[in-house]
C-alpha cells in the first residue's frame, strides 16, 4: 500500500519532506522536488 501511496504522489513535492518547519510542523520539499513538479504542471499545460 505505501508504495501506491509513493506512486500516486509523485508529483506532490510535500509528500516527500526534507526538512520540517518547528513551529508549524509543516512539510518543507527539496527545491529539486519543487522544480520537478513545476516541470509537470509545464508539461502538462502543453
Amino acid at each position: 500500500m505505501t508504495e501506491k501511496l509513493k506512486e500516486a504522489f509523485r508529483t506532490y513535492p510535500l509528500a516527500d519532506m526534507d526538512e520540517l518547519e518547528e513551529d508549524s510542523q509543516v512539510n518543507i520539499p527539496s527545491q529539486q522536488d519543487v522544480e520537478d513538479a513545476k516541470d509537470w504542471v509545464d508539461f502538462k499545460e502543453m
